[in-house]
């Protein structure tokens, strides 16, 4: 009995600590820089939700929506694709009847266009033609609200 409390409580504490992600902190413009492809990081900067996507999920993998996510408020050049979980969770993005697409930090509070954030996220390296967009699309870990 006593090494299934042990292992019970090994499990909980290793969910929990799994949670709360890190990563190398870097510079919005160098974001998408190939050096960082498959690496975890946290930068800053803005969402640009429009209040839709088209949230698709791969294969077995989470739900997951696409949202802007830029270096200045409503930003529109350097875009980089921000795929977020789509749940009601923290660190996601939830669609609400009436509102469209709401984004969550990781503490359930709601994030705005106006709100500027860091996210934690893995980033994944392409080759865009369109020379708006960054050369990469990140996988958002955590949303916090920054200063």
């Amino acid at each position: 009995m006593k090494n299934y409390l042990f292992l019970m409580v090994t499990g909980l504490c290793l969910i929990s600590f799994g949670c709360d992600y890190t990563g190398v902190p870097v510079e919005f413009a160098s974001a998408c820089d190939k050096a960082n492809d498959d690496k975890t990081i946290e930068v800053t900067g803005y969402f640009n939700n429009t209040g839709s996507s088209m949230c698709s999920s791969s294969g077995n993998g989470p739900m997951r929506c696409p949202i802007n996510f830029v270096g200045e408020p409503n930003g529109e050049d350097k875009i980089v694709r921000a795929e977020l979980d789509l749940g009601s969770g923290g660190s996601s993005v939830e669609n609400i009847e009436g509102k469209g697409l709401t984004i969550h930090d990781k503490d359930g509070g709601v994030i705005d266009n106006k709100q500027k954030v860091k996210i934690t996220a893995n980033v994944n390296s392409v080759d865009y033609s369109n020379p708006k967009l960054q050369n990469c699309w990140v996988v958002v870990k955590k949303i916090e609200k920054a200063n």
